[in-house]
């Protein structure tokens, strides 16, 4: 049987939850947050979080998972075409700019999430690794640019009088054509 969609009620009592763990997250660990602090911060019934729940955990592996598809949306929609990283990247920065309070709680110490190994693990999923140039070195390459992307965009979004997200486009692809551009993943010119 299909499964079907989420009415617009339900979508909305999950965006309720979703943004009240984010709000919890800042201040604490996930481990440290109850069903029941979701509740009464979203102002839900424990009943209805079961509804669509089982954990807290499972509730943020939707956020990641949400975050993870708009972010793979970005780069699909650029993947059949003659795009520049830079073009990519700004998107993808104007994206988490938006989403600023929930890309701090993914990237913080209370998500406990390892947020480089999944951010390479997103860019693999976007090369070609049967090529004679998907090789140890362009894995080696991956990671160290998503280690330093992360660390760069964590900075970014702490700072006070900050770049824009076209600025900083601009730095990172900078920063990334040697190397990156050496395994022709993206055109860099």
């Amino acid at each position: 049987m299909p499964v079907k969609p989420l009415d617009r009620r339900a979508k909305m009592t999950r965006e309720l939850l979703k943004q009240s763990l984010i709000e919890l997250m800042k201040d604490r660990p996930i481990h440290e947050i109850s069903i029941k602090k979701i509740c009464e911060t979203a102002d839900i019934n424990r009943s209805t979080f079961y509804h669509h729940y089982d954990s807290q955990y499972e509730l943020f592996n939707e956020i990641l998972n949400d975050v993870s598809h708009e972010i793979a949306q970005i780069v699909a929609k650029h993947q059949t075409s003659i795009v520049w990283l830079e073009e990519i990247l700004c998107e993808a920065l104007t994206y988490v700019d938006v989403n600023k309070d929930t890309i701090l709680v993914i990237l913080g110490d209370n998500s406990g999430f390892s947020v480089g190994e999944s951010f390479a693990s997103l860019i693999d999923r976007f090369i070609d690794t049967s090529s004679e140039q998907s090789n140890e070195a362009l894995k080696y390459c991956i990671q160290f640019a998503a280690a330093g992307m992360t660390t760069v965009v964590w900075n970014w979004l702490n700072a006070q009088n900050r770049m824009s997200a076209q600025e900083l486009a601009h730095m990172m692809t900078v920063l990334l054509k040697p190397s990156i551009g050496k395994f022709s993943l993206f055109p860099l010119q």
